[in-house]
């Protein structure tokens, strides 16, 4: 079973990448979901991980939050391609989960220092959070 981190910025794409995860049942160990500023705010996207955990059942997999910037400015992101909610306008609801307390950039190194050649890192957003744990 591959152990994996999820680093990503919930929009609509991420949404399905996530879906699809934790779909594959014994083939992934989802260690932990990682946010980031990207698609929207990070407040946003934090909240989006949460509500696709919640409507999928999987409160056992931690979300946390990351980078709420960028190191380097980079285009402006629009609500008109992610909806206004980042998901589509789907109407999912609120998730009564919280996220971890600790920032994802720790958690990712905590976690790969724990299990050297273990944890894959699946990178879908922004990699701010990758590049501050590599620093």
């Amino acid at each position: 079973m591959e152990k994996i981190i999820i680093d990503c910025d919930p929009g609509v794409d991420d949404a399905v990448a996530l879906m699809m995860a934790l779909a594959a049942g014994e083939q992934l160990d989802v260690r932990g979901i990682t946010t980031v500023a990207g698609n929207l705010p990070l407040p946003a996207v934090t909240r989006n991980a949460l509500r696709i955990l919640s409507f999928l059942g999987r409160e056992d997999i931690p979300v946390f939050a990351g980078c709420s910037r960028a190191i380097f400015p980079g285009p402006a992101r629009l609500s008109s391609v992610h909806g206004a909610d980042g998901l589509g306008n789907s109407g999912l609801p609120d998730s009564e989960l919280r996220p971890a307390e600790q920032h994802a950039v720790d958690f990712i190194i905590d976690t790969v220092l724990a299990a050297p050649s273990e944890i894959t890192l699946c990178v879908l957003g922004p990699m701010t959070n990758i590049a501050l744990a590599l620093i």
